[in-house]
């Protein structure tokens, strides 16, 4: 397919209280099954972790950021700036349960396009989303100007938002799009990898 995969592994996991991609979940990292869903889908993978060898995974890339402080749009661009082709699916490592078949229906939508994004309740979701190199010059546009959230650059771009009558042929949209914050979040998995309200 030609396309990069870009973790980004660069947060401060504040609010869980230790290293969320570390965190074990059906024997293994959050950080090992996020690589491990990947590596059917892209053709190589890029950690933006702000260290160059925390992980030591072989093959895998691991890029500190070039704007320290700025959050998941930091770690995006250098992620970017280390990837080999024009486009890369993007996913935050507390994401654990995305799917290969959700990248793989968000870069099949990227021609013409230099973001593809899903929207959940009229929200983005930029963390598990697809991006072109193209949005280099933009993201540091902002960077630059101390702006940190990532969906602030997409009026400069071309982008596809994708919905939820589209997203719910792929899978369930609570499971799909479910993030690890706190202790708390981590309790609403059961052992099957499943989402429990």
């Amino acid at each position: 397919m030609e396309v990069s995969g870009i973790i980004l592994a660069g947060g401060r996991s504040s609010r869980m209280g230790r290293d969320k991609t570390l965190l074990s979940f059906n024997n293994e990292t959050l950080i090992e099954r996020t690589l491990n869903k990947l590596a059917g889908v892209v053709d190589e993978i890029i950690i933006a972790s702000n260290h160059t060898a925390k992980y030591n995974c072989s093959g895998v890339k691991e890029v500190p950021d070039h704007y320290p402080g700025l959050g998941p749009l930091a770690g995006l661009h250098a992620g970017l700036l280390a990837a080999q082709y024009q486009y890369a699916f993007v996913v935050s490592c507390d994401m654990p349960l995305f799917t290969g078949e959700l990248a793989r229906y968000l870069l099949a939508r990227r021609s013409g396009y230099d973001v593809i994004a899903p929207a959940i309740r009229q929200r983005w979701e930029p963390l598990c989303a697809v991006y072109s190199r193209s949005c280099i010059g933009p993201i540091e546009q902002c960077l630059q100007a101390g702006v940190s959230q990532v969906y602030q650059f997409y009026p400069l771009v071309r982008v596809l938002k994708i919905a939820e009558p589209e997203l719910q042929a792929v899978g369930n949209l609570e499971e799909l799009f479910y993030n690890l914050n706190t202790p708390g979040d981590l309790t609403r998995l059961d052992q099957n990898g499943r989402y429990v309200k």
